[in-house]
């Protein structure tokens, strides 16, 4: 017999469609599996045949389920797709005993958890907060996304990209908060938008502490914002960087969007900075500045680059090494 585990830090459904894989894929003699779950969703995992709920009313509870203490499971599964509303379950992969733990982190990837797996998976996570996959099992009434736009542009950009977040969604069920200027033609251009329920006021940098952790307490889902190469605006797209929060999605002059990693980052550097116009007398010294400034950065990252070209070089020869055995 094996026992197996299933922790609830995902959506039902993964949970539903992993345990039905156990049983259908005879992978494993006579599975006796366990789901352990919040003790609200206890009637929702009973419907599963030949399962057995371990229901808690917190994670800091476990203790209390003797299956829980008494040795250790065969096999313990957990899914790592970016919720955050499951991060106290998730911290019970590391609390309780497993022969193997492997780890679902959704779009169909499953790896066996191990301390390199945990760091790629966080430089993973870090520049894709959720799966692909994560709009068809959330919950549209539980998961409402709250998404705060912040006016870092003009207003015609912000109506213009509200258009296109209406004609292809990028948010599972959105609310729309704006944080933007208290100016009379910026205000007007959103009150009557029915896409705005919700409009937020500044008066540039007054209180801007105030405003920081106003917002940081709501702890929205994602932000939008703008950057369009507009000078005046420099402040505001600073203080969303330190809202704090995983998901930004960043939309350009063009009304082009993506979201914000660091390789996406310095396509637009490296884009934007040719299209600076300078003063005719200083062009040329403001060239000269592009050209040192780039030796630099490649002089400092010269060494680092070779190590990871010696790294990646030891890695294939150690496995031709293997294969010629």
């Amino acid at each position: 017999m094996t026992r197996i585990l299933l922790i609830e830090t995902a959506s039902p459904q993964r949970i539903f469609e992993k345990a039905q894989n156990i049983f259908e894929s005879g992978a494993y003699t006579n599975p006796e599996v366990f789901v352990l779950c919040d003790e609200k969703n206890r009637q929702t995992y009973g419907r599963l045949q030949g399962v057995t709920v371990l229901a808690l009313f917190a994670p800091s509870y476990y203790r209390s389920i003797p299956e829980l203490t008494c040795g250790p499971f065969d096999v313990m599964f957990a899914f790592w797709t970016g919720e955050k509303r499951f991060r106290s379950w998730k911290r019970l992969v590391s609390r309780l005993k497993a022969k193997k733990t492997y780890i679902l982190s959704g779009d169909g990837n499953e790896f066996r958890l191990t301390w390199k797996a945990r760091i790629r998976h966080a430089i993973f996570r870090l520049q894709h907060p959720l799966p692909t996959d994560h709009r068809q099992y959330s919950e549209s009434a539980a998961n409402r996304e709250e998404v705060l736009i912040v006016q870092s542009a003009e207003p015609a950009y912000v109506l213009e990209a509200l258009n296109r977040l209406k004609e292809k969604p990028l948010f599972v069920n959105p609310r729309y908060t704006i944080f933007c200027r208290n100016k009379p033609e910026i205000v007007n251009s959103f009150r009557d938008n029915p896409m705005l329920p919700t409009v937020l006021l500044h008066c540039e940098a007054s209180e801007s502490w105030k405003h920081l952790r106003a917002l940081r307490r709501h702890h929205f889902e994602a932000i939008v914002l703008f950057l369009t190469g507009d000078p005046s605006y420099r402040k505001i797209k600073i203080f969303a960087f330190l809202l704090g929060t995983r998901r930004i999605l960043v939309f350009n002059e063009s009304s082009d969007c993506f979201f914000f990693n660091v390789r996406q980052w310095f396509a637009l550097l490296s884009h934007r900075i040719p299209m600076q116009s300078h003063p005719v007398p200083s062009s040329r010294w403001g060239h000269s500045t592009r050209i040192l400034v780039s030796l630099v950065l490649k002089s400092v990252l010269l060494p680092f680059r070779f190590l990871w070209l010696l790294l990646v070089w030891l890695r294939l020869k150690r496995s031709g090494l293997k294969l010629s055995r």
